[in-house]
């Protein structure tokens, strides 16, 4: 156990990039899952099957169809999109004494003679890898420091990393749909948080005077989270990826009218792999979705393992953000 979390780590929350408060922690099961939580989950796995039932349909529309082909096009210029918005968001993370999130700050020089590396390593599509092994040493440094229950926050970066190494091998066929993964999983990861430490949302609502559109603070916190694990599922199954792509962007970017520059220096890499995603799309490869042929079935599978795959999440959650604190 100490290697998931070392004795001297403290429990790090996402939102702490903008609250003052380390008092919080993960409420046990039976205090979130009420009348409340159980209608919006049922709703989104209403959704969810019918985006799976209706999916050829709706990228057989004319409008939709339009888009797919102006993008298809750009599939040749991803890596290097990639590599100048990975550039961009390290910069600004050097800049700022900062590595990969806003709040790990390096405790010696090393950390940013690595971080420059990691800049370096893109300039050539031959040296990527250089990039890759510097991100992941900053990884493994920044979970050792930080706890896993923090850095699985960014787990992106080992999908980045992963991209890196193998982008310009005979694997790169393997590259876009690992990077859905590992993105996927870094967002349900931060649902979680809403869901089960959702007093930290309501302070960020009231200190920022974020809107809630009409409703409770408490059902906007829940409905948020809901949306951010719908997304995530859709990244990993790869259901509807360029819609998630756009909406995800849209949501970051009015977040970051909320938060300012931290956030622009956060998920600056994150709006890079959603750009990607927005080119790739997911017609190139087979995702999970695609694993059966009935469109009932496929309908099934993306709603019901929806709801084993929230319920697994939100144990371990609980289970490593109880055990940080213990």
């Amino acid at each position: 156990m100490d290697f998931w979390l070392p004795q001297w780590s403290e429990m790090h929350l996402h939102v702490k990039w903008f609250s003052k408060e380390d008092t919080w922690f993960p409420q046990p099961l039976l205090h979130i899952i009420d009348i409340t939580f159980l209608f919006w989950l049922g709703f989104t796995i209403i959704v969810l099957f019918l985006l799976a039932f209706f999916h050829n349909k709706i990228k057989r529309i004319r409008f939709i169809k339009q888009i797919h082909d102006w993008l298809c096009p750009l599939k040749q210029y991803r890596q290097l999109i990639l590599r100048i918005g990975i550039g961009i968001g390290l910069l600004l993370q050097l800049s700022t004494g900062t590595y990969l999130s806003p709040d790990f700050h390096p405790e010696s020089n090393w950390i940013n003679g690595v971080l420059i590396l990691a800049i370096a390593g893109l300039f050539h599509r031959k040296t990527l890898f250089i990039t890759g092994t510097a991100l992941l040493i900053l990884y493994i440094h920044a979970t050792w420091n930080y706890g896993i229950f923090h850095t699985l926050d960014y787990v992106f970066y080992p999908g980045i990393v992963y991209y890196l190494f193998v982008c310009t091998t005979r694997w790169k066929a393997t590259a876009p749909p690992v990077l859905y993964l590992f993105t996927g999983l870094s967002l349900a990861w931060l649902a979680m948080e809403k869901m089960t430490i959702a007093t930290l949302s309501y302070s960020l609502i009231h200190d920022y005077n974020i809107p809630t559109f009409g409703f409770s603070m408490e059902e906007f916190v829940l409905i948020s989270a809901f949306i951010e694990l719908g997304l995530a599922w859709a990244f990993i199954i790869g259901l509807m990826s360029r819609f998630t792509a756009i909406l995800l962007t849209t949501v970051f970017l009015m977040t970051t009218a909320v938060f300012g520059f931290k956030e622009i220096v956060g998920h600056t890499i994150v709006h890079a792999l959603l750009l990607i995603f927005l080119i790739e799309g997911s017609d190139n490869y087979k995702t999970l979705f695609q694993f059966h042929r009935s469109l009932m079935l496929r309908s099934l599978f993306v709603s019901v393992n929806f709801g084993i795959f929230l319920f697994g999440l939100m144990f371990l959650y609980i289970w490593v953000g109880q055990i940080s604190y213990s």
